[in-house]
């Protein structure tokens, strides 16, 4: 075994799971590992060393951070016509370099960090930032500091993206049978003469991106802003932004959400990336019906 210094990337297929269920097991794992096999080639193009695969995500390490970041842009942009998205995290630390892969809390939080990321996005640690030269750093936009599940402290983190909008064909997948919804709870979600209706089982996507369900167009709000879903009664709000979500509950309380998800209830507002009483536009409404 060895230990030393380097920059470690988890390059992960997003929302795998809805083309098993509609193309298949055997076409979908054709499709996912084509995909697989996109990210290798990358990665050895710039130098990465791979060291393992779990399911649909790459793990592999550089030892010039400079290199990692032209690799991880490359892994997340989206090549013309393909139908799946990758997310990653970055991170800088030292590992244990062993025969069947590599160890350490280094590798622990370069998973944090991807399931923190959007698809299309890369999230990177200050560890990684601090170590490139000007023009890579010009490429990050500072989400500021996540906290992450099962990290103490948190993490200062820059988003990583590919430069325009993704304008490839999208191909929209059942998620599911048509079984009956829970009845009881729906969500009503409004903004001037605008309502959204989101019904049990039902998500909703923020976002300045034409393809949102709720579009903002708004300089300030990210193309994937945030999500929001009501299952079995919850109205769950998962900020996906660089810069945050506030929302203020009916009581007044307000609190802002950056990568994290919370429970909503009864009504309130909710206003992306500005705090409610700075908002240039008016906020979203939300409110719970129970039938």
């Amino acid at each position: 075994m060895e230990s030393k210094l380097a920059t470690t990337i988890i390059a992960d297929v997003s929302d795998s799971t809805p083309f098993y269920e509609f193309m298949g097991d055997d076409q979908a794992q054709k499709l996912i590992q084509h995909e697989i096999n996109r990210l290798r080639e990358v990665l050895h193009a710039h130098g990465g060393i791979p060291v393992g695969q779990k399911g649909d995500d790459v793990l592999c390490y550089f030892d010039d951070p400079n290199a990692a970041i032209q690799a991880a842009l490359e892994m997340v942009r989206k090549p013309p016509g393909s139908l799946l998205s990758i997310h990653a995290g970055v991170h800088h630390g030292p590992i244990v370099v062993a025969e069947n892969g590599i160890f350490g809390e280094t590798v622990n939080l370069t998973a944090r960090l991807a399931t923190a990321a959007n698809p299309g996005e890369a999230c990177v640690s200050d560890d990684v930032v601090a170590r490139l030269r000007p023009e890579f750093k010009a490429l990050l936009r500072p989400i500021g500091r996540l906290r992450l599940k099962g990290v103490s402290d948190p993490v200062l983190v820059s988003s990583l993206e590919a430069a325009t909008e993704d304008l490839s064909t999208v191909m929209h997948v059942p998620m599911g049978g048509g079984g009956t919804q829970a009845e009881g709870f729906s969500l009503v979600l409004s903004q001037d003469d605008q309502t959204w209706r989101c019904r049990e089982g039902d998500t909703l996507n923020i976002g300045r991106s034409a393809q949102s369900d709720v579009v903002l167009p708004q300089p300030w709000v990210s193309r994937t802003h945030a999500v929001l879903s009501l299952k079995d009664g919850k109205l769950m709000l998962t900020d996906r932004s660089s810069s945050g979500t506030y929302v203020r509950f009916e009581e007044g309380r307000e609190v802002i959400l950056k990568r994290e998800t919370i429970m909503l209830s009864g009504n309130g507002l909710i206003s992306p990336a500005l705090p409610i009483q700075h908002a240039d536009a008016r906020p979203l409404e939300f409110e719970i019906l129970r039938r």
